[in-house]
């Protein structure tokens, strides 16, 4: 829904913004979890942490933001 908005008038607002990247990171998330399971070399699984501590980080950023502006989304629980 916020992307058929940012079509249609070309500018999102701070909101829109952060529960934009909440989703983005939500996704990067679920996938460095799968990439993290099927790793089986070493250095690929020590990348893998790294990757997820650093969105985790982000995540909770932007969680944080999004409270203090009173934003509400769709978030999917992120353990």
């Amino acid at each position: 829904m916020i992307k058929k908005k940012e079509k249609a008038e070309g500018i999102l607002t701070e909101g829109e913004k952060i529960l934009l990247a909440i989703q983005e990171v939500q996704t990067r998330l679920i996938c460095a979890r799968q990439g993290f399971a099927a790793a089986t070399d070493e250095a690929l699984v020590d990348s893998y942490i790294y990757e997820i501590t650093a969105l985790q980080k982000k995540y909770d950023y932007f969680l944080k933001e999004a409270k203090e502006l009173g934003l509400t989304g769709p978030y999917r629980k992120i353990v």
